[in-house]
């Protein structure tokens, strides 16, 4: 009887605590998968959060964007962030466009809601991204 309760205990207490991106396979290897940052509506596997997370980031961008006067069609500009522990973005550097542009990009990126950030074996991390954006 005694080693039935501790068998239970022990697969409920695994059941319990087991954290999102980590697995062990049969063959005894562990594998940890960073589980990105995670938009307010967003859920499912890893890639679907991913996925959701670009896509609602490309949206938030685009409502509200405010061209400048001298905006040419077809204008690129790639956007390095990162979604920093606290789940707020951080600029790094912005690449294309004009300066009025990237100003614009930059504001709608900023005023972005807070996210979940992303975690890797249960620890919050600093999420990179490279985002191109085509106007």
């Amino acid at each position: 009887m005694k080693k039935l309760f501790l068998i239970a205990f022990l697969f409920i207490g695994a059941v319990s605590f087991a954290q999102e991106g980590v697995y062990m396979k049969k063959s005894t290897t562990l594998t940890i998968k960073e589980v990105p940052p995670t938009w307010p509506g967003c859920d499912g596997t890893i890639n679907q959060k991913n996925n959701c997370f670009r896509q609602k980031l490309a949206r938030h961008v685009v409502t509200g964007f405010k061209f400048p006067k001298n905006h040419k069609k077809g204008t690129r500009v790639v956007v390095d962030m990162i979604v920093n522990t606290e789940g707020k973005p951080e600029i790094k550097g912005m690449q294309g466009g004009s300066q009025e542009l990237q100003a614009e990009i930059k504001r709608q990126i900023m005023s972005m809601p807070v996210v979940k950030p992303g975690i890797v074996g249960g620890k919050k991390k600093e999420s990179k991204f490279k985002l191109p954006f085509t106007f």
